[in-house]
């Protein structure tokens, strides 16, 4: 074989493929790549968790807020005396329901012919520290 023919098998064979050094650059650069989707994915999650909380203790104000509505104006329920109503919250699972009745005088003629209701909806976080709630206020008149 002559020196030419050497040289260009050579030059053939190191010209082809990747380096060791080249390979591992490009695995570190997926893998900083795949961690990063990976930690989004984790964030995606607690962020749908949350949502979920917050449409369900929304679900169970409105709830709550519709039975309240239907009940006489003078029931034990929508007492102003006995503030927060109950006592103990009402839980729904991890979700307590508390609400503040407040009478008030809607027309200035001095006679409380309106309650003026505070509803709210606590529960313990799944993810991260602290409570949560959701508030709801509506009156209910006399009628």
């Amino acid at each position: 074989m002559n020196k030419r023919t050497a040289e260009k098998i050579r030059a053939q064979f190191n010209s082809c493929g990747f380096t060791l050094i080249e390979m591992m650059i490009a695995i570190s650069i997926f893998a900083i790549g795949f961690l990063a989707i990976g930690s989004l994915q984790i964030a995606a999650s607690k962020t749908n968790r949350t949502g979920s909380e917050i449409t369900q203790a929304a679900t169970i104000a409105t709830d709550q807020m519709e039975r309240l509505l239907l009940l006489p104006f003078d029931d034990p329920d929508l007492d102003t005396a006995a503030n927060p109503l109950p006592n103990p919250p009402l839980t729904q699972g991890k979700y307590n329901v508390q609400w503040v009745v407040t009478d008030t005088d809607l027309d200035g003629d001095l006679i409380n012919d309106a309650k003026i209701i505070n509803l709210t909806v606590s529960w313990n976080r799944l993810f991260g520290a602290g409570n949560k709630s959701v508030n709801i206020d509506f009156i209910k008149p006399d009628i």
